[in-house]
């Protein structure tokens, strides 16, 4: 996931808006995932702004920043702060079924289109679809 600032779609408008590879809510496509499936993703932060960044209804185990391994103790965490500049690699184990957000926790940054749905395989979005998965 690239974070960054550009105009974008945000609840149908156009905005200067806060993005994810250069979309912005509702218009991400949501992360797919299946039930036990290990999920690696990397966010990249490319704005002037930090971005604690946060996954609902998951732990995740923070691999690398800037590609500088972690060590010690496994770090298990709820929200990362990813500052301008920053790469940073993370894993979780998808072992909570359901569709939860994974947004920037500045929450006027989430407001301003930097929030995206990660859904498991099978679940459907409250209209009956599959709204925002690319096929």
């Amino acid at each position: 996931m690239v974070l960054d600032r550009g105009v974008a779609m945000v609840d149908g408008r156009p905005a200067y808006a806060q993005t994810v590879n250069g979309l912005g809510h509702p218009g991400i496509p949501d992360q797919l995932v299946s039930e036990g499936e290990i999920v690696r993703f990397t966010v990249v932060n490319r704005s002037l702004e930090t971005h604690p960044w946060h996954l609902h209804g998951h732990p995740v185990l923070v691999l690398s920043r800037d590609g500088k391994p972690s060590t010690g103790s496994p770090l298990w965490v709820d929200t990362f702060d990813v500052r301008p500049g920053e790469t940073w690699e993370v894993v979780f184990r998808a072992t909570n079924p359901g569709i939860w957000m994974n947004h920037c926790h500045n929450l006027p940054h989430a407001h301003q289109g930097m929030m995206l749905r990660l859904r498991y395989d099978g679940v459907t979005t409250p209209f009956g679809g599959e709204h925002g998965h690319v096929h």
